[in-house]
């Protein structure tokens, strides 16, 4: 039987000039973010692995198999304590249809794996957003946010 698994000690939500696994674009959406202060975050877990390695040849070793474990699985941008919500959040300086299969994906394998305290709320964070997918996130019940509108051209 599967069991789910405790995401343990995260880190304090401290803004930094590169944060785990995120690209510099990803890295300043976040940045902006936690530097607005709109929302207190307690607690952040970065590159958070859900999901199945790639499958392997049968004969692989363990070695192969704990590399393809660490390396192929989903990652999930952050994990963060809102409040008494827990969010998934998928960083995107444009949030698409991507980033809706995304999001929606990593909440599913999440809560698969993983048990925590509190409402668990998909977020996608962003500076701008595709507009036709307004009512798909209203649907599947993604909460998205956006930074400041006033620093885009």
């Amino acid at each position: 039987m599967f069991q789910r698994m405790n995401l343990g000690s995260g880190r304090k939500p401290d803004i930094m000039p590169h944060y785990p696994h995120m690209m510099n674009e990803d890295s300043n959406v976040w940045t902006d973010f936690l530097t607005a202060g709109k929302f207190e975050v307690f607690e952040v877990w970065y590159d958070v692995h859900v999901g199945n390695p790639v499958p392997l040849r049968r004969l692989a070793s363990q070695l192969e198999k704990k590399v393809a474990a660490g390396v192929t699985r989903k990652r999930i941008d952050v994990i963060c304590t809102v409040k008494n919500e827990t969010w998934i959040v998928e960083i995107k300086p444009h949030a698409n249809m991507k980033a809706l299969g995304q999001i929606l994906t990593y909440e599913r394998l999440f809560n698969k794996e993983y048990q925590v305290r509190g409402k668990v709320i998909p977020v996608i964070l962003c500076d701008t957003f595709d507009q036709d997918l307004e009512e798909s996130f209203e649907q599947f019940g993604v909460r998205v946010i956006i930074n400041s509108p006033d620093k885009l051209a």
